[in-house]
């Protein structure tokens, strides 16, 4: 586990403890929901701290696809302790305000109750079992928003609800601190799109069999990224306008950026089939710690597919007194989809500490442990392994190398499936 999610689990089952002595003169079935219920909550406040990105919380997770993984965690957690506090209906005499709020803060409770069923089975559930449907992206980010407005009804629902604590308890305070922190989070989440943006304008399209390598320049203020980072884009034109993230292929002193982006889904083949010299880009970024200046004195890099956009990024801004000796194999299924050669064998023959070696499955065969081991003269049980791609050819090598005695010091990857 991450730092950031070690605080954050704590922070969920501290609620829990707080409950217990301000609810424990109510019977079992009362201390159980309105335990579930408190940890719901301070799990919702947290999600949406989460939501607006914060730098500072990247740092703890180690990159925001961690934070993306963990926030979908807290979704289930949240969706199975909601479903405890439902059924294990609370029985006591509580305090309240007055009837009137707390008859509103009982049918806000309800309705919240539903739409945050709905909305996390829409968001932990990609694909409708035994049936080819698949719930959109643009259907699930536009659904996703109501969720912090679903947010603001339970914290109305806790704050007035009947309880069996009144308002100076420890445990109502620590909810109130963090209706406090989701609310503002989530109004920030809505500003975000003019706070943390850029603006860019394409300058270069190229449509190569592997992918599109797009070319842009700010406008304006550039974009604050590093080599190997990722940031949020989209085109502002029909159609474009859902920002996805993808890792950024090369970033220049001038703000100038590059994004190499495969056709795989329907915005990506879209894109490639309508943007445009001339289109407006907005972008956000740089995020991730995908940066081999973390790694150790030996590294091997290794590519699979689209996923040599942050090393391409990477190796162009390599200047050989890094003290890094650093070997990267690059792994396509056909020579063909190749992207960046040029960057990768310059840079191997003007560098003394970057060497370069293309693996095509098509001709070289699949491409395993055995194959890396041979194929360079760098031990990797004396290096750091550097990895983007498929998951499945990551896991494969891991456990290969394994097998032949030869574990890397490290493994360092970034999960790009964000939902």
């Amino acid at each position: 586990m991450t730092a950031g999610s070690i605080v954050a689990t704590l922070l969920i089952v501290i609620a829990g403890v707080l409950a217990v002595p301000a609810v424990s003169h109510t019977n079992g079935a009362t201390t159980l929901s309105l335990i579930a219920s408190s940890m719901a909550f301070v799990a919702m406040a947290i999600a949406q701290f989460m939501a607006t990105r914060p730098p500072l919380v990247e740092r703890l997770f180690g990159g925001l696809d961690r934070i993306y993984h963990f926030h979908r965690k807290i979704g289930i957690a949240v969706l199975c302790l909601i479903l405890v506090h439902y059924f294990v209906t609370p029985d006591f005499q509580g305090l309240s305000l007055t009837g009137d709020l707390n008859r509103l803060a009982k049918t806000a409770g309800e309705w919240a109750f539903y739409g945050f069923v709905f909305l996390l089975v829409l968001s932990l559930v990609k694909v409708i079992p035994k049936t080819r449907f698949q719930v959109p992206y643009q259907f699930w980010r536009f659904t996703h928003r109501f969720i912090g407005l679903l947010f603001v009804l339970v914290a109305f629902h806790q704050m007035f609800i009947k309880r069996p604590y009144d308002g100076t308890a420890l445990l109502a305070v620590y909810l109130n601190l963090f209706a406090l922190l989701g609310i503002v989070s989530y109004a920030y989440t809505q500003l975000l799109p003019w706070i943390r943006t850029r603006k860019y304008q394409v300058v270069d399209v190229e449509r190569h069999e592997g992918a599109t390598i797009i070319t842009a320049k700010p406008t304006r203020s550039k974009l604050r990224a590093l080599p190997g980072q990722f940031g949020f884009f989209r085109v502002n034109k029909t159609g474009l306008r859902e920002p996805h993230p993808f890792t950024i292929a090369g970033i220049d002193e001038d703000g100038t950026v590059r994004f190499a982006i495969k056709p795989l889904g329907d915005y990506t083949k879209a894109l490639r089939e309508t943007v445009a010299v001339g289109d407006a880009l907005t972008l956000e970024g740089g995020y991730g710690h995908f940066n081999h200046k973390r790694g150790g004195k030996k590294q091997i890099w290794l590519a699979g597919g689209i996923g040599v956009t942050p090393f391409l990024a990477m190796a162009s801004r390599l200047k050989g007194d890094e003290g890094q000796d650093i070997h990267m194999v690059y792994c396509v299924r056909d020579g063909a989809e190749a992207i960046g050669l040029e960057t990768f064998r310059a840079q191997a023959d003007k560098l003394g500490n970057f060497s370069f070696v293309l693996h095509n499955s098509a001709t070289d065969g699949r491409l395993d442990a055995a194959k890396l081991v041979s194929g360079t003269a760098m031990d990797p049980a004396e290096a750091d392994l550097w990895f983007c791609g498929p998951p499945p050819l990551r896991l494969a090598i891991e456990k290969g190398l394994r097998e032949l005695g030869k574990p890397p010091r490290r493994v360092e990857f970034e999960r790009f499936e964000f939902r």
